[in-house]
């Protein structure tokens, strides 16, 4: 069974993890996906990430953590 792809133009939530101790933070809305990717890879880079592994990280990132190196980056749709 096929799932529908969430819709980017809806708001999402961003949030990171701290890989080696689990910890999450940094939670956050924003207006769609390309402004929420815009401003994870900003963080992931921010943090010390390389821009690749930023980037990487933040195309797979979904309800589903994607792991850049230490620190792991969430995006999905907000629940209405």
């Amino acid at each position: 069974m096929t799932h529908p792809r969430p819709d980017p133009a809806v708001p999402h939530e961003v949030d990171f993890q701290h890989i080696p101790t689990g910890g999450f933070f940094a939670e956050c809305t924003h207006p769609n996906r390309a402004a929420a990717e815009a401003f994870a890879v900003d963080k992931l880079i921010d943090l010390g990430e390389d821009p690749t592994e930023a980037n990487e990280a933040v195309k797979l990132a979904g309800y589903t953590a994607a792991d850049a190196h230490a620190y792991a980056v969430r995006i999905y749709p907000t629940r209405t």
